[in-house]
């Protein structure tokens, strides 16, 4: 799926993700504050990616940042996202064509 739900209920959660830096996945997880975008298909950069958040000294600042920021995506925030954006639509003018 495009959005990345596994990975938003991942951060709701605590757990920082480690995920390929592509699609809504940039929009969720922010490379070394929420988990680590990979930008390659290399086992070693996964490992490493993996290893990078599993570290003791950093485990629980990038679980607390996942939480965080999962925070903002709720139903009420997207609706009002939506609600904005249609008085935006509504306000502007009409294109004419020749």
């Amino acid at each position: 799926e495009s959005f990345g739900l596994v990975a938003l209920e991942s951060l709701a959660c605590g757990t920082p993700v480690v995920a390929s830096n592509v699609g809504g996945l940039t929009t969720l997880v922010q490379s070394g504050v929420t988990g680590v975008l990979v930008e390659d298909r290399s086992a070693v950069t996964w490992a490493n990616s993996v290893q990078y958040v599993l570290d003791d000294d950093r485990a629980t600042t990038l679980s607390t940042a996942a939480v965080l920021s999962a925070q903002g995506f709720t139903w009420r925030s997207a609706a009002k996202v939506v609600s904005e954006l249609s008085a935006q639509l509504s306000r502007a003018q009409l294109v004419t064509c020749p």
